[in-house]
């Protein structure tokens, strides 16, 4: 089993670290991750901290591609979000102790704020036009103490245009939020986030998918049981067939190749 451990001033406390699909993963629990983030959030740097949440999909996608795969290198945690992620780690013994998925996440985060009566302010990116606006409602009714500082959809194809990306920056930075959600898709977010990290004057960013609309209420969630227990990709190819079923007949082959490869190696893999 290789591990690491890293110690730095973006990362207190000392987390620990292990290699796995040629990927560095934080050890993390849920409640250990949301204390992470929300220090952060109090701790500002000279650069905005940026967290990714692998899933099978990003396992599979890291294989081959290397833009995507030096995102993960300098990404300050990396966040198993993958009920499979998980189970493979416990049939290897690499030790990741939990899921830790985006989507909860950030409601975890909101719920932590309001339950220790602290502030912080937020800009939601991503997501169809109006839906981010409908979720930073639904967060100030049930979060009051997080406040939705700013929200923007960009328009398809905005990361190729320089003077759009340039204007998302300027939003973001004229209203300086302390925490960053960008719902993208994967991997434009991871992507897009690695970019920018250094210009984007919020404290940390995170790459969460399809949490605006969850948010929103505009996508159904899996109920927590389907979450807990591995289910929940049939939540989501029922609710978004077209989208996800090809996504994940492939993973659903390419994904056990992997899972071979990396006992093989006792995660050597690079």
């Amino acid at each position: 089993m290789n591990v690491t451990c890293e110690t730095s001033v973006d990362s207190a406390p000392m987390n620990k670290r292990i290699r796995f699909f040629g990927v560095d993963m934080d050890v993390l629990r849920m409640d250990e991750a949301v204390r992470q983030v929300l220090a952060w959030t109090e701790s500002p740097t000279d650069h905005c901290r940026f967290v990714v949440t692998p899933n099978v999909d990003h396992t599979v996608m890291l294989q081959s591609r290397d833009d995507l795969k030096a995102v993960y290198d300098v990404a300050h945690l990396v966040l198993a979000d993958g009920f499979p992620l998980i189970m493979t780690s416990k049939l290897l013994g690499r030790g990741l102790p939990e899921r830790v998925a985006g989507s909860e996440l950030v409601p975890r985060l909101f719920e932590l704020t309001q339950q220790e009566n602290r502030t912080l302010t937020v800009y939601l990116l991503g997501a169809a036009d109006g839906v981010a606006d409908r979720a930073a409602q639904r967060i100030h009714a049930q979060w009051p103490n997080v406040k939705v500082i700013g929200t923007y959809s960009p328009p398809m194809g905005f990361e190729k245009d320089d003077a759009e990306n340039q204007a998302i920056l300027d939003r973001i930075n004229s209203v300086r939020p302390q925490l960053l959600v960008v719902g993208l898709g994967a991997p434009k977010q991871e992507l897009w986030v690695h970019r920018f990290y250094q210009q984007i004057e919020a404290d940390v960013a995170l790459c969460v998918g399809a949490t605006i609309d969850f948010l929103a209420g505009e996508k159904p969630q899996a109920p927590v049981w389907m979450r807990r227990t591995g289910l929940e990709w049939i939540h989501r190819v029922c609710s978004e067939p077209k989208r996800l079923a090809k996504r994940y007949a492939k993973d659903a082959i390419v994904f056990p190749q992997l899972v071979w490869k990396e006992w093989r190696s006792g995660g050597k893999t690079s």
